[in-house]
């Protein structure tokens, strides 16, 4: 999927409240910026120097630590803007972003921005939901990597997953939007771990599996899992 400016900022919770006009002026002091696979879009530490959105790819925004693990913090795809707070707090980057494949962005320049945010209240409206989701997701993640066995986590996680498709609660499919690394980074345990948590899951008859695509069978029981745990089978 690949989208243009325009549509990116059209759709953007941060612009949507613009005129066509506005959003016209608003893409015409965009630039373009390529990655490949595995490359680095900012590391931890850097200056912010703009924003930046995704028109096709993926970006996944981690921390590392000093032994080279990474705790995935979130993963964003086409339409979506990738760590907006240091645009405002004016400090650097509190995570690093690299690409999962091939990625192409657009990039809004700092000044730009601060410009369009102080002069539009329908901008600064949409900042603090914007913040307020990502902070909401954070705190959903430092409960399911802290609080929780696997199972729960996984569990927990496949029903975001697939209340983020928009699929129904028992019957409902949806294709896994990680691979299995991926998702054992973000939630910081290993493939091994995933893969026999989402084994206990299929053999308890909460869901079905083939390949990265995802059946609900039970999502009562699922989401009971996701808040206590699954019971050794």
């Amino acid at each position: 999927m690949t989208m243009t400016a325009m549509e990116v900022l059209r759709a953007h919770p941060l612009f949507a409240g613009l005129s066509e006009a506005a959003i016209e002026d608003v893409a015409r002091r965009t630039v373009s910026k390529e990655l490949r696979r595995n490359g680095m879009l900012f590391r931890r530490g850097e200056a912010c120097h703009g924003l930046y959105m995704v028109l096709s790819g993926r970006i996944k925004v981690y921390r590392a630590s000093p032994d080279g693990r990474e705790q995935v913090l979130h993963v964003e795809g086409p339409g979506r803007s990738v760590a907006e707070l240091p645009l405002f707090d004016g400090g650097p980057y509190p995570a690093s972003a690299r690409a999962v494949e091939d990625t192409r962005l657009l990039f809004l320049p700092r000044d730009a921005f601060q410009a369009l945010y102080r002069t539009n209240p329908e901008i600064a409206d949409a900042v603090i939901r914007e913040l307020g989701r990502r902070q909401r997701r954070l705190i959903g993640l430092v409960e399911k990597i802290s609080l929780k066995d696997v199972p729960a986590r996984v569990a927990a996680a496949l029903l975001e997953y697939a209340e983020a498709a928009g699929v129904p609660g028992r019957g409902g499919a949806f294709d896994l939007p990680r691979t299995q690394e991926e998702f054992a980074a973000e939630l910081a345990t290993t493939r091994e771990s995933i893969s026999r948590a989402l084994a206990r899951l299929r053999r308890s008859g909460l869901i079905e599996q083939y390949g990265s695509r995802i059946v609900v069978l039970d999502a009562d029981r699922l989401q009971e899992v996701a808040g206590r745990g699954l019971s050794t089978r």
